[in-house]
């Protein structure tokens, strides 16, 4: 009787923590985020836009792991050269570290993946990418190229579907 009791608790943990991590159709999950990689290119500005009105915002890439998630994804499925990330140098006008937009965290106080050459134009190029030629590697990019993006969402909101 304990047992069938213990094993009923244990599914019943289980079936509700699964369906606690939900991520709309178009999105993939991983760890406690869902994530949208568009195949459309844009700004920064305009992809931080987008990202806004489905209830997310521009990655935030705060571990190893999630970053190695997302690179996978992008070798795989798309050709676009970069992708901006949610980080820039002017989320205050008076300071100019990079920060993450969707943490307000410095970049540099927590995990990074600058490539060795990157940031290489401070005051000039203000928005963060990830680039294919440098394996993924972060770089500065003038905000107004247009590039692909990856939209990160909480499971809790688990974004919302564009289109």
């Amino acid at each position: 009787m304990f047992s069938v009791v213990v094993s009923l608790s244990i599914q019943a943990l289980f079936v509700f923590r699964t369906s606690a991590i939900h991520c709309q159709p178009g999105w993939d999950h991983h760890d406690s985020s869902c994530y949208l990689f568009s195949k459309d290119t844009a700004t920064w500005e305009s992809a931080r836009d987008i990202c806004q009105s489905v209830s997310s915002s521009l990655v935030a890439i705060e571990s190893q792991s999630e970053e190695a998630f997302i690179e996978a994804r992008l070798h795989h499925e798309f050709a676009s050269f970069m992708f901006w990330l949610g980080g820039t140098d002017q989320f205050d006008n008076n300071s100019t570290e990079w920060t993450w937009v969707m943490t307000e965290q410095k970049i540099n106080e927590g995990y990074t993946d600058w490539h060795p050459t990157e940031p290489d134009h401070p005051g000039k190029q203000h928005c963060l990418a990830m680039r294919k030629d440098f394996n993924y590697k972060w770089t500065d990019d003038y905000c107004t190229e247009n590039h692909g993006y990856i939209c990160e969402s909480n499971t809790e909101s688990g974004g919302t579907i564009i289109g």
